[in-house]
């Protein structure tokens, strides 16, 4: 009875452990980040689906938290969690990126990247006219540093990274400084629109 209760001991201590561990970003300011610079939006003609959207906002805000914890996971010095934060914020003061994930029933229509695709995505913000991407480059390898970052890709949908220009060309100042309200992602085809809005 007593070696019982002993192994009963011993085996229960790694579980509260498991517990404490769950959260894989360990209780910092992450999570919230993603969560409030994230959306989806969906495509449907009568019941069927015929796009599912999910996009994260690289703002300045969720790169300052993405470096935090990309600094506790990799047990960054400070001086190499300085340089990635610098390198974040400059990053965000050229260009309005987004992650972009993509489902689509109809593999021969996941063609974001190809410029003969039949999909468009443009940026608005506030009045605004509709801007053209610099780049959408599609993310061939999947990796687990990725699905740590972005939980919300699976095996069935695809990856895009989405970048804009960070200054209106009509303005001449920054599209998310400038006080403009509603940034709006929009992809947009025959099939239908889907826009993605950050207020």
């Amino acid at each position: 009875m007593v070696i019982f209760l002993c192994l009963g001991c011993r085996a229960f201590e790694p579980i509260e452990r498991l517990e404490e561990s769950y959260d894989p970003y360990h209780g910092g300011q992450y999570k919230a980040a993603l969560t409030d610079w994230s959306r989806e939006a969906r495509i449907y003609r009568g019941l069927d689906v015929e796009l599912i959207a999910a996009a994260t906002f690289k703002s300045s805000k969720f790169r300052d938290a993405y470096s935090n914890e990309y600094a506790r996971a990799y047990k960054l010095t400070d001086s190499e969690k300085t340089k990635l934060l610098k390198d974040q914020k400059n990053a965000a003061l050229a260009y309005n990126d987004f992650l972009l994930v993509i489902y689509v029933p109809d593999k021969k229509l996941n063609d974001f990247n190809k410029k003969d695709s039949m999909w468009k995505i443009y940026l608005t913000a506030g009045k605004g006219g509709l801007l053209n991407p610099l780049e959408i480059r599609k993310i061939k390898k999947v990796d687990a540093v990725t699905t740590h970052f972005f939980p919300y890709i699976t095996p069935w949908k695809s990856v895009y990274m989405v970048r804009f220009s960070a200054i209106s060309p009509a303005a001449g100042k920054s599209i998310v400084d400038s006080g403009a309200e509603n940034i709006k992602l929009v992809i947009t085809s025959v099939l239908g629109s889907a826009e993605m809005v950050w207020e």
